[in-house]
C-alpha cells in the first residue's frame, strides 16, 4: 500500500478564498477518481499556511489511473489553474510505501503527527528494521496505531512515522505518554545513532489538522 500526498503553501492575503478553493478541489478529485482524498492544514508547526492532500492507494496502477482521469478532466484542470493565485511557490508531491501498519477507514481522524527522517549512508536496511520496531514500541506506549513508511520519492532513504488522533486531547495524551515512558526514550537514544542522518534539517516533526468538507 502507498501513501500519496501533495503539499502547497497558501500565500497571505486571501486565506478564506484559498480554503474555499482547497475544499472544493478536494471534493472534485474525489468525484472524478473515487479516491478518499483528505485535506489537512499544517498546524502548530513551521511553514504556516501549508495544506496537504493525502490518500492511500493499494498499488501504483490505482494512482496512475486516478492521475490520468484528472489530467483529461477540463473542470479539474481549470480549478487547478485557478488555485495558482493562492499559492506561495509550487506544490510538492510525495509517495511513500507502507511497511508497517495500515489505515483504518472506520477511525475518525482529526489530527495527525508525522516524524520524518533519512537513513544514514549504508544504513537503509537497518533504518527500516529499526523504524518498524520504534513504531511497534510507540504503539504499546500510546495505545494507538503507528504507521511506518519508506519514501519512494524524495530523499533517498527517507522514512516516516504517522499517527492519527480522534481529537486534540488524544494527541496530547499520546505525547505525554511517550515523554513519560523512559524505556521508550532510552531505546531510541541507544539505537538511532548512526542509523539515521544526524543533520537536523533531515529530521522533522509536524502536526496536521483535518479540514472537514461539508
Amino acid at each position: 500500500m502507498y501513501l500519496f500526498s501533495r503539499r502547497a503553501r497558501v500565500a497571505p492575503g486571501k486565506t478564506r478564498a484559498a480554503m474555499t478553493w482547497a475544499t472544493e478541489i478536494t471534493e472534485k478529485v474525489h468525484q472524478i477518481t473515487g479516491l478518499n482524498v483528505s485535506l489537512y492544514a499544517q498546524t502548530f508547526s513551521p511553514e504556516v499556511g501549508t495544506l496537504a492532500w493525502s490518500t492511500f492507494v493499494p498499488d501504483l496502477a490505482t494512482l496512475e489511473a486516478a492521475t490520468d482521469k484528472l489530467l483529461v478532466d477540463d473542470a479539474y484542470v481549470s480549478m487547478l489553474d485557478a488555485g495558482a493565485e493562492f499559492a506561495m511557490g509550487g506544490a510538492d508531491d510525495a509517495l511513500l510505501q507502507l511497511v508497517h501498519g495500515e489505515p483504518d477507514p472506520k477511525r475518525l481522524i482529526e489530527y495527525v503527527t508525522t516524524v520524518e527522517a533519512v537513513c544514514a549512508n549504508g544504513s537503509v536496511t537497518r533504518g527500516v528494521e529499526l523504524g518498524i520496531e520504534i513504531a511497534q514500541r510507540a504503539e504499546k506506549t500510546i495505545g494507538l496505531p503507528v504507521l511506518f513508511a519508506t519514501g519512494t520519492t524524495g530523499s533517498y532513504g527517507s522514512v516516516g512515522w504517522f499517527t492519527g488522533y480522534a481529537d486534540i486531547g488524544e494527541l496530547e495524551r499520546a505525547q505525554r505518554a511517550l515523554a513519560d515512558d523512559s524505556k521508550f526514550g532510552e531505546f531510541v537514544d541507544k539505537n538511532v545513532r548512526g542509523v539515521y542522518a544526524e543533520d537536523p534539517s533531515q529530521t522533522r516533526q509536524l502536526v496536521y489538522r483535518h479540514i472537514t468538507i461539508t
